[in-house]
């Protein structure tokens, strides 16, 4: 069964221009995280040793929607 973690993530952002190598990994690991089963904004940003504000502003920055990430 294909559930949210096993796709890329681009399929959850919408940035609308080429990210770095360093902004794709970024990017992936706050999706990884955020489509863990269970997780919330507040694992996923102990998780990857941010605060809050900073993962919302990331979140923004790459077009990551957290509805998203839950209504697969």
């Amino acid at each position: 069964m294909i559930d949210v973690q096993h796709l890329p993530a681009e399929v959850f952002t919408s940035v609308g221009h080429r990210l770095s190598r360093l902004q794709a990994l970024e990017r992936d690991e706050i999706v990884r995280c955020l489509t863990a089963p269970g997780a919330t904004i507040a694992q996923a940003s102990a998780e990857l040793g941010i605060g809050r504000a900073t993962i919302y502003r990331k979140m923004a920055q790459y077009g990551i929607k957290a509805d998203q990430l839950r209504g697969w």
